[in-house]
């Protein structure tokens, strides 16, 4: 027994001897991962201490400043040593200490934010909207917080310039939406009203899409001695140039058929080209001459069931029987034109009962759309036609509508759409 005391006594030394290396290792290491710890976070302030953003060290428990750098002197007015003997909260004007204090607190429990509804105030009480930013860190073993703060004065003065314009530019869409949808009320006032083309054919529509508020697409009907006389006008441009042509086009029908007597479709439309190229030559500018309009027009005898077709670059269509018809016009606008401008030419036919007749402009065939993406083109507008021509004319007016928008889809509009049904 004396024995085991005796080695226990002397092996006891020699454990405590090992236990003191063991705990002087540990807290060296300890003491170097702490100098280390120290070595970056000096670094990492003596880095943010150049940056173009003020910054400041804040004491996380009581908000005093232990650190500002020359960024944040020059931005505030302050000296920097000044700022040591202030707290984070003597920066903001009174009415914001409250939150500022959320702020904090949601800084270290977030261990970061971003806000900008804090200004700074400067040592002569100007205040600064800023954007701060923060980070969570320890500073000399407390905990601590870092607040960028970035002035934030040109960029708030420039979103506010640009809101002005934003205002002035809608302010200005207004006045002109304004204006245009009062040119529709003037338009629609001058042209004939869709629904009145049913006294003169009660199995009749319009299919009128225009691609803006007002159209360059122009209807006109009327009778004159006997005879009906309907018309499908596409002026140059869309929108509010070609709705101000087509005022012009709906003044020169009326002039021509309603005050002057005529009713041959040829005829008219030679006049109506005299009246639009004396009305537009009084521009001496290059583009007046590219203006006009292309036509469709027809005059018929019910009595007789006679039908003459007169077009300005407009076809007619007739559908007759399950087949389609084509009358074509003359390959001139109404208005000036490179090359030769003979007379319009006319063409008759005998119409029988059930006859269906189609006047139109070519923003149907011009659309895009399908599948494919591509122009419904003329044979498509034929195949609408024939396979819908079965249907009432309320019937097939629903039925092309509903073609139309499937088939644009997402397309937008190109051009103004008119077509014009008529039923024998």
């Amino acid at each position: 027994m004396e024995l085991s005391l005796a080695l226990t006594y002397g092996a006891l030394p020699v454990l405590l001897l090992g236990a003191s290396v063991g705990i002087s290792y540990a807290y060296d290491r300890l003491r170097g991962l702490y100098n280390s710890s120290e070595r970056d976070r000096t670094s990492y302030l003596d880095v943010l201490e150049s940056s173009n953003d003020a910054f400041f060290v804040i004491d996380f428990v009581d908000g005093r400043i232990h650190q500002a750098n020359a960024r944040a002197a020059a931005l505030l007015g302050y000296s920097r040593g000044e700022f040591k003997g202030l707290t984070i909260f003597q920066l903001h004007p009174r009415e914001y200490i409250g939150i500022s204090a959320e702020r904090i607190a949601d800084a270290w429990e977030r261990k970061g934010l971003v806000y900008e509804d804090i200004p700074l105030l400067t040592s002569i009480g100007e205040v600064i909207p800023v954007e701060s930013s923060t980070r969570v860190i320890s500073y000399q073993g407390r905990p601590a917080i870092i607040l960028f703060a970035r002035d934030i004065r040109e960029r708030l003065a420039l979103q506010r310039e640009v809101e002005r314009q934003q205002s002035l530019v809608m302010e200005q869409n207004r006045e002109l939406l304004s204006s245009i949808r009062y040119a529709k009320r003037i338009q629609q006032a001058v042209l004939p009203e869709a629904e009145r083309l049913q006294e003169l054919f009660p199995e009749s529509f319009i299919l009128h899409r225009p691609r803006d508020i007002v159209s360059g697409d122009l209807y006109w009907f009327a009778q004159r001695d006997k005879r009906l006389l309907v018309a499908a006008a596409d002026c140059t441009g869309h929108g509010v140039p070609g709705a101000l042509l087509s005022l012009i086009g709906a003044s020169l029908f009326e002039e021509t058929v309603l005050q002057k007597g005529l009713v041959r479709p040829a005829a008219v439309l030679n006049e109506l080209r005299n009246g639009m190229v004396q009305a537009l030559n009084r521009q001496a500018d290059e583009a007046a001459t590219r203006d006009g309009m292309n036509v469709c027009l027809v005059s018929i005898d019910p009595d007789a069931l006679l039908l003459e077709h007169a077009g300005a670059h407009g076809p007619l269509y007739v559908v007759r029987s399950g087949e389609l018809i084509e009358v074509k016009g003359d390959r001139m606008p109404i208005g000036m034109h490179e090359g030769a401008q003979g007379p319009f030419t006319g063409a008759r036919l005998q119409l029988q009962r059930g006859d269906r007749i189609y006047l139109f402009s070519d923003g149907l065939q011009d659309q895009f759309g399908g599948a494919l993406g591509r122009k419904l083109k003329s044979s498509g507008l034929r195949q609408w036609l024939l396979e819908t021509a079965t249907l009432t004319m309320d019937e097939q007016h629903q039925a092309i509508s509903d073609r139309f928008r499937l088939w644009k889809g997402t397309h937008e509009q190109v051009d103004d759409v008119l077509l014009i049904g008529l039923q024998v």
